[in-house]
């Protein structure tokens, strides 16, 4: 890896997993620093009342360097089995595994921590204790910690939060611009600690009470539970001879099921212990003190998203917190701190240290995330387990056919506890495994009898879940050669319910998402991420979760977010949601609507909305369009439209003129009605970035001396960099003196008539030849919303009416309705009118006029606002005008530059930069998302004042 030296780390926190983390940075050579609130664990004594034994598997171990992990044996105690105890003071044992290595390391806490501190001091890390942690800048990785000598500061390349389940670096990570989506749950149980003793002659009184001459499993240790219902006693041995326990009951239950409020005195504590928990009475003399002794804990889950911000990353219980019943809580934290040493490692191979951080954390969080939220729901699902199906026969006899399974055929079936404990499998493509293999097995036991037909099952459960070996190019990313399995593969179609089934999951990411953003807990943009690579082809299908995981989890969560309020670059598109419903209902429905004869009822909602933008855009009878996937479809079908005019000898010479702040997609446009590049004459613009008139005419005059014929005058309705729009009665007036087509490159500012500026600013509209316009842009809907609009009807069917073929049923000759393939470039076309056509029929015009207005207004206030700091030139803005603000630091473009790239990266608002003939290197807001609203504007100043401070800090002498 490159020489880098001096890089440095502040770890949060200074656990288990802080001081692991510390161990493997000091081994990838950096200077480590520790902060811990508390003081040193290693001068405590006889600390007890709210904790557990940790279980450590194959998971975590792997995690260790060999020397630890024997000195872990040295103090922990290997748990190959459950060992059940009925409440008909029966007892059972369950192995976790059929392979006799197999188990769990039952270590306390307090031991695990102080070999880790001592270890992560021989490294070479430096530890503060006492050390709280009260500010964090994620992406400066800066700390301050409040100590005896005073407020501490930090700095460093790259800052850890191991900072537990009320993470101090979470929290400041989500203030500091990383909109981090975050779910806390409080589960019904809380937990109090019960001590059992060591016998009088130093054994584990447990096992010497259940030994049976006659039962092997009955020598070995294992982890005691007693479930009963609602609760839960779980005891783990210690080396010493003494049990670790735990009570796990319900804060608050409804009828006679015990909780914690009934357990007010030691009668009542006694009288429950007596009923459910009478073996263990006998061997823990001070159980009743013990739960007195301190309030039950509570118990929760957290799930964040993102796992990093800047140069600062979550581990641990700060990325996930753990409910505790799987038992993998440390597990998954070490493997968080393995993956991301890994991960660290390998991009140090390409870049320097900075670099390898900046491209580490990204690939961090998409690797983790899922399995974080997986062994989340894991572990409260393992809860229900516990209390309520371990000591169930059926249960049992259930896990012991899937462990047959296993032996029978190991590389089919992996039971979910061994794949969980035992495997390095990531936990959210256990789960994917463990739902095929639920499914098959479901069905064989409901078709069969689980005791009786056990071969029988084994042996079609073997059949079902065979997948065949594929080749190299579709092998699995992890090396495997075999495709993870997934759901019926041997039929495309959907009953009722499963398609039901189908809806329903997606409705709850879809409308999570759409809170998400409303709420902005998610960043305007996602910085930028390594290409991940491509994904071979399938053989075999997948369970759905894991595909929406995928989906919602990793893939949604790059580049820009257009449908944040506070994306402000480009041309915002809100994309609102009941027009993505009507989009799916059309495709869903899936009808052809290409020909009116086909789908009548849809081609009239089509006509409907086209007929509306007519009206909107100041067109009156006669008019008519084509609703396109895009602004640059519509431009390039107003080009072909204009051509039709000219004699086909000399079209290949036909001018398109647009001003210098045009749309590139006029000149695609050319290209694609086959142009050359040099018949797209760029007008130049005046002061206001409007199409100077008279410049216009002088070309045009020009060309005509030349012989060279004038195709199309394109007017912007309003430029990308400042929301300027073309004077269009005045371009109308020169197109009619020379006998122009006259094209309004409407998809900016078009649908801004609707409010009494926009028509007073698109005064002349309804005079030209065609109008393209978005309505991803100015009504808000999604991507693909879009139209080009003739004042006349026919000139559409002259430029694409195609005689129809035999097979496409009768076309229409009746004026009053339209077969759009002979309207536009396509016949095959998805029906396109209700994405539209629902949210105006269900708010109506006035809705969308009111919102309209509303962004005018902002981009005023935000203009007025952005004058009033300091060192920043807003661009003129005319008059009415369209809701976009430009505007630069004082001197070189790098300063403006890096200033958006600050700003953007606090992830509240994204703006981009653009360059203008006059003012040069410029920021550029857009208004123009329907939830964009005063908040989003006050933020975008914040984090410009925020951005100019740490600047001029910067460059102080």
């Amino acid at each position: 890896m490159p020489n880098t030296p001096g890089l440095r780390a502040t770890v949060v926190g200074a656990g288990p997993v802080a001081c692991l983390t510390a161990i493997g940075l000091r081994g990838q050579e950096f200077e480590v620093d520790l902060y811990e609130r508390g003081p040193d664990p290693r001068g405590a004594t006889g600390l007890r009342g709210h904790s557990f034994n940790l279980t450590l598997t194959k998971r975590g171990l792997d995690s260790l360097d060999p020397a630890v992990v024997e000195a872990l044996y040295a103090h922990g105690v290997p748990l190959p089995q459950r060992v059940i105890h009925g409440q008909d003071g029966s007892i059972s044992y369950q192995q976790y595994s059929l392979d006799p290595s197999h188990h769990l390391l039952s270590i306390p806490r307090a031991l695990l921590h102080r070999i880790l501190i001592d270890e992560a001091e021989r490294a070479g890390a430096r530890i503060h204790f006492q050390h709280d942690c009260i500010a964090v800048d994620p992406i400066e990785a800066t700390a301050s910690f409040v100590a005896d000598e005073g407020v501490v500061g930090s700095a460093a390349d790259l800052l850890v939060g191991c900072d537990g389940a009320n993470s101090t670096v979470r929290h400041e990570i989500s203030r500091h611009g990383s909109r981090m989506t975050m779910r806390q749950e409080y589960v019904q149980d809380g937990f109090v600690e019960i001590v059992v003793p060591a016998a009088a002659d130093g054994g584990h009184a447990l096992m010497q009470a259940l030994h049976d001459p006659a039962e092997p499993a009955s020598r070995k240790h294992g982890l005691h539970v007693w479930p009963r219902g609602e609760s839960v006693l779980i005891a783990q041995p210690n080396v010493d001879g003494t049990y670790t326990a735990g009570l796990w009951m319900p804060l608050t239950a409804d009828g006679d099921t015990p909780d914690w409020r009934t357990l007010r005195g030691r009668a009542a504590v006694e009288a429950m212990f007596t009923e459910h928990f009478a073996d263990l009475v006998p061997m823990a003399p001070d159980y009743a003190d013990d739960v007195l002794r301190f309030p039950p804990a509570p118990l929760k889950t957290i799930r964040c998203d993102p796992y990093h911000h800047g140069r600062t990353v979550l581990m641990g219980d700060s990325a996930h917190t753990l409910v505790p019943f799987f038992g993998q809580g440390i597990n998954c934290s070490f493997e968080d701190v393995r993956t991301f040493l890994t991960l660290l490692a390998a991009k140090r191979c390409d870049a320097d240290g900075p670099g390898a951080i900046a491209a580490a954390l990204p690939e961090y969080t998409r690797l983790r995330k899922p399995a974080g939220h997986a062994i989340s729901d894991m572990s409260l699902a393992m809860a229900r387990e516990l209390k309520q199906q371990a000591g169930d026969p059926n249960f049992h006899h259930r896990s012991n056919l899937e462990k047959s399974l296993q032996a029978a055929h190991p590389d089919l079936y992996v039971p979910l506890y061994h794949a969980v404990a035992f495997t390095e499998t990531p936990y959210h493509e256990v789960v994917a495994r463990h739902r095929r293999q639920r499914a098959v097995l479901d069905e064989l036991c409901r078709r069969y009898d689980p005791y009786a037909d056990k071969d029988q099952i084994i042996a079609e459960c073997a059949t079902l879940l065979a997948l065949p070996r594929v080749d190299d190019a579709c092998d699995r990313a992890d090396g495997s050669g075999e495709e993870a399995p997934g759901a019926d593969i041997g039929s495309l179609d959907m009953d009722p319910a499963d398609q039901r089934r189908l809806l329903d999951a997606v409705s709850d990411r879809l409308t999570g998402l759409q809170e998400e953003l409303a709420a902005r807990n998610v960043p305007a943009s996602y910085p930028p991420q390594p290409v991940v690579a491509a994904s071979p082809l399938p053989r075999h299908g997948t369970e759905l979760e894991p595909l929406l995981d995928e989906l919602f989890d990793s893939a949604m969560p790059q580049g820009m977010m257009h449908a944040h309020p506070g994306f402000l670059a480009h041309v915002p598109s809100g994309g609102l949601f009941q027009a993505a419903v009507g989009e799916f209902v059309a495709r869903a429905s899936n009808r052809f609507a290409g020909a009116w004869a086909a789908a009548p009822g849809l081609a009239r909602i089509e006509t409907d909305v086209i007929d509306w933008f007519c009206s909107i855009m100041g067109y009156g009878p006669g008019s008519f369009g084509y609703l396109t996937t895009g602004g640059s479809i519509a431009n390039f079908m107003a080009v072909r439209c204009a051509l039709e005019r000219i004699p086909e000898h000399a079209r290949h010479r036909a001018r398109i003129y647009v001003s210098d702040q045009g749309h590139f997609s006029v000149a695609k446009a050319a290209r694609l009605a086959g142009l050359p590049a040099d018949r797209v004459v760029a007008v130049r613009t005046g002061l206001d970035y409007r199409m100077d008139v008279d410049a216009l005419r002088e070309a045009i005059a020009a060309d005509l001396r030349d012989g060279v014929p004038p195709g199309c005058i394109v007017a912007t309705g309003g430029t990308t960099n400042t929301g300027a729009v073309d004077d269009v009665e005045a371009l109308a007036v020169v197109a009619e003196e020379t006998g122009t087509w006259l094209h309004v490159d409407a998809c900016f500012g078009g649908f801004f008539r609707l409010t009494s500026r926009g028509r007073r600013l698109l005064a002349g509209s309804g005079r030209a030849d065609s109008i393209a316009v978005d309505g991803h842009k100015s009504l808000f809907l999604p991507h693909g919303s879009s139209a080009l609009l003739v004042r006349e009807k026919a000139t559409l069917r002259e430029a694409f009416a195609i005689p129809g073929a035999a097979y496409i049923p009768e076309l229409s000759t009746d004026e009053t309705t339209a077969d759009f393939m002979n309207y536009g470039p396509e016949v095959t076309r998805e029906f396109r009118g209700l994405t539209a056509w629902l949210p105006m029929r269900l708010h109506g015009a006035g809705a969308f006029e009111r919102a309209l207005d509303q962004k005018l207004d902002l981009a005023d206030r935000l203009a007025k606002r952005l004058a009033d700091l300091p060192g920043i030139d807003v661009v003129q803005r005319g008059a009415p005008h369209l809701p976009t603000v430009a505007f630069r630091v004082d001197g070189p473009p790098a300063g403006t530059i890096a200033l958006c790239e600050r700003v953007c990266e606090r992830g509240n608002v994204y703006v981009a930069t653009s360059v203008l003939p006059h003012e040069g290197t410029v920021i550029r807001a857009c208004l123009t998302h329907h939830l964009t609203d005063e908040m989003v504007v006050d933020q975008l100043i914040e984090d410009l004042q925020g951005a100019r401070s740490r600047q001029k800090r910067e460059v102080a002498p």
